[in-house]
């Protein structure tokens, strides 16, 4: 956001319509002394909502108005507007062009407008928040208020602190929210009042009319449920036999229609089946082929599963023998009593002995090669059931491949009955799905007939109960059922029974009724009027105790936001500080430090502070503004200056000298800017103090900040208006009324 241009007219010695443009970023007015260059300052610090009239150098709000010169008369009002660059949106208004306007007359009567539309201050004053723009803040420094934050309380400095880093929006919702905070306890306050005063009368009022409460209730109970009990009943019948009449003839007009559409259908079927050829016979055909060869199928593969069986069992058996280890132990042993035994042979002359030895050893010998033999016998036996289950496998491939030729063969028929079928099918289960439905409709209109004969046995019964109960059936015939809705809702809501559990209440309460005597209507009345008054305050008071709960979570809320927004904006601007403090002095640390100040009262306000010496966290001396506080009072945060200056000691901001004081409040100033780039800032003979040595740099760091920061410069400082790309002349060519004269410096 840029500052575009200001406007004055009738302004202090701004007597003729003057416009200033700011298309640079460094705009000098400069000017003799009494020329009225400053009112260029207090003209937009009084636009901006500046209602401090010490602040504005004047004494009495009319003296803001051009009091009039011997040639020139006084003028009624005066004006100042300001034009404001909104491109990018800094201000939250839907405008590119944001002009802000302030008049005031000769009676005291101000207005504020933005884009000529009347506003309030309060609305000036929150839109500039938003960009850290304000009156109270470091966006506009004036003639001898150069070293304001050094003079400033440490609360005021800390309010001038928030304002420039755009936290004044938050403070003033926090203001705001603590003015009705204290509204809303002293409304709390008389509330409670009132209805302390009221509690005894209205528990006397309670105990008078307790005993005639009920009949009351009575009275105004029984005629409501009467009406509920009779207009709910005379409502369902009357609504339900239009209803049952109307669904009747609706139902025979559609049941003439719907036969009518069965007709067609039949028609249509039967045509359709005299023209459809018959398959039925190739199906059956087709269909025991596949049957007789599944047969003769399934016949083979129990063959099949017989083969895999015996193979199974002749492999299973030919795996135990594989797995088996001959025990050679048991083989050398057979050979040596095979041995032995021969040996024994050549020594016997027996030959019956002789005979029994050999048959030994030819068992033993054949023992060795049995298993050997089974073997053999095994694998042809495998072979053999290999053979066979191989023939039997070709013939099954054989049977499947007749039976798909056989299944295809039936896809293909189903297909043609399926293409010369499909139209009947369709109308055959359109007519059965019509029957279906002729049927249901004929049902539908024998029930409704049954309802109306029990509706109007029903109506005979309740009419005679309306007569018993001697009210008008008049006023529940059927040209105000409509208005029989709200009885409806009535009974829906108030009673959820039956009509015969409604009907034995109201007997209940007639007996009731008839037991109970006159009432003092005058006393139920103030009763009521006391009841009710109660009650109101009663809610009042939660509301109002909901509302102070509120307000002190949104103070708390903002409190918090304040001070962490404060608190981390304060480390950027205090290595800002330091550093053109250095710049500045040549050396030394320089840093602002949050404290806590009691609160103080106006009174208290206006006297004068006290200067204490106090030590940093290094242990170096610097020096602190502070107030002597006791332990029991309350405290708000404040800001603090510590300084170390180079070759030289300090107890007091007091031994400063005016140079110093300066350069102190202009490093400040710069780092607040540097660190927080508010849009504009208008300096007014702020580097009056400074020695040519200081004025460039001064300038040099002026030059460093307006890449992001707009400047206005009201100077008698040539290194100064050297920095500045647009200069401003004031003069007076006539006596009290000051005159502006621009010049582009860099066309020259």
């Amino acid at each position: 956001m840029k500052l575009k241009s200001l406007e004055i007219l009738g302004f202090k010695s701004f007597a003729n319509k003057t416009i200033f443009s700011f298309p640079a970023n460094v705009t000098a007015v400069v000017g003799p002394n009494g020329s009225g260059k400053s009112n260029v300052a207090d003209a937009i610090r009084w636009v901006l909502g500046e209602r401090d009239l010490k602040g504005l150098r004047v004494a009495r709000s009319e003296e803001i108005i051009f009091g009039g010169t011997p040639n020139k008369p006084r003028m009624s009002l005066a004006q100042v507007s300001i034009t404001l660059d909104n491109s990018d949106n800094s201000l939250p208004i839907d405008f590119k062009e944001v002009v802000i306007s302030r008049r005031i007359n000769r009676d005291g009567e101000t207005d504020y407008l933005i884009n000529q539309s009347s506003v309030r201050l309060k609305d000036i004053v929150e839109l500039l928040a938003k960009a850290k723009i304000g009156s109270q803040g470091m966006t506009i420094v004036n003639q001898g208020s150069a070293d304001s934050i050094l003079k400033a309380s440490a609360k005021e400095r800390r309010l001038m602190i928030e304002e420039s880093l755009g936290l004044r929006e938050f403070q003033l919702k926090k203001e705001e929210a603590k003015r009705r905070l204290v509204s809303t306890e002293e409304n709390l306050s008389k509330t409670r009042s009132l209805l302390e005063e009221l509690l005894p009368h209205l528990r006397s009022l309670r105990r008078q009319v307790g005993r005639w409460e009920k009949r009351e209730e009575i009275v105004n109970g029984l005629g409501g449920l009467e009406k509920i009990f009779f207009g709910s009943q005379f409502k369902e019948i009357y609504l339900g036999k239009n209803e049952n009449e109307e669904k009747v003839k609706s139902s025979r007009i559609t049941l003439e229609k719907e036969e009518s559409i069965l007709v067609d259908l039949e028609k249509q079927f039967e045509d359709l089946n005299k023209k459809r050829p018959d398959f039925s016979q190739e199906f059956k055909n087709i269909r025991n082929n596949i049957e007789k060869l599944e047969q003769e199928k399934g016949v083979i593969l129990r063959e099949l599963g017989n083969i895999e069986g015996q193979l199974q069992g002749i492999k299973r058996l030919a795996s135990q023998r594989a797995s088996f280890k001959p025990n050679f132990q048991e083989i050398d042993s057979t050979l040596r009593s095979t041995r032995d035994l021969l040996g024994k042979i050549l020594d016997l002359n027996d030959l019956e002995t002789l005979h029994k030895e050999l048959q030994q050893i030819i068992v033993k010998i054949d023992s060795v090669f049995e298993k050997e033999k089974e073997d053999n016998s095994a694998n042809e036996e495998v072979d053999n059931l290999e053979k066979t289950r191989e023939e039997i496998s070709q013939k099954i491939k054989s049977f499947d491949e007749k039976i798909r030729i056989f299944n295809n063969q039936l896809d293909e028929l189903r297909k043609k009955d399926e293409q010369t079928g499909a139209d009947s099918h369709d109308i055959l289960m359109k007519t059965q799905k019509q029957r279906s439905y002729i049927n249901s409709l004929n049902q539908q209109i024998n029930e409704l007939i049954l309802v109306k004969e029990r509706m109007e046995m029903r109506e005979a019964d309740l009419l005679l109960k309306l007569k018993e109960t001697g009210l008008n059936a008049s006023d529940f015939v059927l040209e105000k059922v409509k208005d029989l809705d709200a009885v409806e809702a009535m009974r829906e809501q108030d009673f959820g029974g039956t009509f015969n559990d409604l009907e034995m209440k109201i007997m209940r309460m007639r007996h009731d009724l008839s037991a109970i005597g006159e009432v003092d209507e005058l006393l139920i009345k103030e009763a009521k009027e006391t009841e009710d008054r109660y009650q109101f305050l009663s809610k009042e008071l939660g509301d109002l105790e909901k509302a102070k709960i509120d307000l002190e979570v949104i103070i708390d809320e903002l409190t918090e936001k304040i001070d962490n927004e404060f608190s981390a904006s304060l480390k950027v601007i205090n290595d800002e500080f330091n550093k053109y403090f250095r710049i500045m002095f040549g050396g030394g640390k320089a840093r602002l430090a949050i404290t806590k100040v009691p609160k103080r009262t106006k009174k208290a306000d206006a006297e004068a502070k006290q200067e204490i010496v106090t030590t940093v966290d290094n242990g170096e001396t610097g020096v602190s503004t502070a107030e002597s506080v006791e332990d029991d009072k309350e405290f708000e945060p404040g800001i603090e200056f510590h300084l170390d200056l180079p070759k030289k000691k300090i107890n007091s901001l007091e031994v400063l000298s005016g140079g110093e004081r300066s350069l102190i409040s202009i490093s400040a100033l710069f780092a607040i800017v540097s660190a927080m780039h508010p849009p504009f800032v208008v300096l007014d003979e702020v580097d009056a103090a400074l020695d040519e040595a200081n004025a460039r740099r001064f300038s040099k760091i002026l030059g460093e900040l307006v890449a992001k920061t707009q400047f206005v410069v009201i100077t008698h400082n040539r290194s100064t208006m050297e920095s500045a790309q647009i200069m401003y002349g004031i003069s007076m060519a006539e006596e009290g009324i000051s005159r502006a004269i621009s010049v582009k410096l860099e066309e020259f």
